[in-house]
């Protein structure tokens, strides 16, 4: 479970058993900073907190402020200004301005409906994206009553108080709901009458989920590495002997042949392919069923030469791709690390699904100017 949806979980217990609490979001942050926006911490009503909002300096005072948030029932807007000094000498790496939105949360009965709707369909595996009216300024505020919920099903539950300005963000959400990897982000909107309002769209999509076609000694590290992560690994291989439990007992093994594949391996467009079966026939066919998918990435193992040769059989056997499909599949597979044995080779083979989940060329970070993307939103 990732730490958000861990900090979702508890805060969910606690509305089911009828507690108080409050819910702290990173909603902006300027320059560098530990955490991003959309980190999350929930608090109860003795001080325990779950989650991180930043590497460790700004926890202490938020679950302070937010025993005033829950007192009051009122959510505030609080804004830390993060000196280098700061920082470095708590761990965080960067300085930043922070903008943490502190929010109470009690029974059922007072859950605002579109964030129970966004937090059920995060529960349900599903994408989401929850819009909330930001205060401008460091003040208590009922801003959180206005509220919209897309999700990627079409479903809109809510409203922002404005017809234009709801439409703007189902607009804003779907296109976030198209990338591997959206981030939850602040946008700044002046309205007709010149209002200007701060909104703050928190989007969760699925994990990624990991296919690896395979189940030989290199298949292993590989298949722990990725549900260590915390991705939904599903190993594939017909041989009963090698695709075991004692093997991979973490992952979802299926024992099937080429056949079964369009039956019963569910690969959508935030899967990822492995290929590594070391049977010239089984990686023809598991590439002909990757590459035919919507999967996001189809690394295929071994040199390009015997990539050639596999794409050559496909041809000959009627098997033709579009540019789009082709231009999903890695080979030779991985980022560029040195890698020597399984383990190693499974790093980097995790290590380029990360990147090609993040829109990263996998670089040295010492080359980049920045080691946060700046996020664009469309409008």
């Amino acid at each position: 479970m990732r730490e958000n949806e861990a900090v979702l979980h508890t805060l969910n217990e606690a509305i089911r058993a009828g507690k108080k609490g409050a819910l702290a979001t990173v909603v902006k942050v300027k320059g560098s900073a530990y955490r991003r926006e959309g980190a999350k911490m929930f608090i109860d009503d003795t001080g325990h907190y779950i989650g991180l909002i930043s590497g460790g300096c700004l926890e202490a005072d938020v679950a302070e402020v937010a025993q005033d948030v829950i007192r009051d029932y009122k959510a505030i807007l609080k804004r830390y200004e993060l000196d280098e000094d700061l920082v470095w000498g708590l761990g965080l790496g960067c300085p930043g301005t922070v903008e943490i939105f502190i929010e109470p949360i009690a029974g059922q009965e007072k859950l605002h409906p579109p964030f129970s709707v966004w937090s059920e369909a995060i529960q349900k595996g599903e994408a989401a994206a929850l819009c909330t009216v930001i205060a401008m300024n460091e003040t208590a505020c009922e801003s959180a009553t206005k509220r919209l919920v897309v999700t990627e099903k079409g479903h809109v539950t809510g409203s922002l108080g404005n017809t234009g300005l709801n439409r703007y963000v189902e607009k804003w959400a779907n296109e976030l709901f198209h990338k591997q990897n959206p981030r939850s982000s602040s946008q700044s909107v002046v309205l007709e009458d010149g209002t200007s309002l701060s909104l703050f769209l928190d989007v969760v999509v699925p994990l990624p989920t990991v296919f690896v076609f395979g189940a030989g000694h290199d298949a292993i590290p590989v298949a722990r590495l990725s549900a260590t992560l915390g991705f939904p690994t599903t190993v594939v291989d017909p041989r009963p002997g090698y695709n075991t439990a004692e093997r991979f007992p973490l992952a979802t093994r299926l024992l099937i042949d080429s056949e079964k594949y369009a039956e019963q391996l569910a690969v959508g467009k935030r899967s990822y392919v492995v290929i590594m079966n070391h049977h010239m026939e089984r990686d023809q066919e598991a590439l002909k069923f990757a590459l035919l998918s919507e999967a996001a990435y189809v690394g295929l193992l071994g040199p390009r030469s015997r990539r050639e040769r596999i794409m050559e059989a496909l041809e000959k056997a009627g098997s033709t791709f579009t540019a789009r499909q082709l231009a999903r599949l890695c080979n030779p597979i991985g980022l560029d690390i040195g890698a020597d044995n399984a383990e190693e080779i499974a790093v980097s083979i995790l290590a380029e699904i990360i990147a090609k989940r993040t829109g990263h060329e996998g670089g040295l970070l010492r080359d980049k100017a920045q080691i946060h993307q700046n996020t664009v939103i469309a409008g």
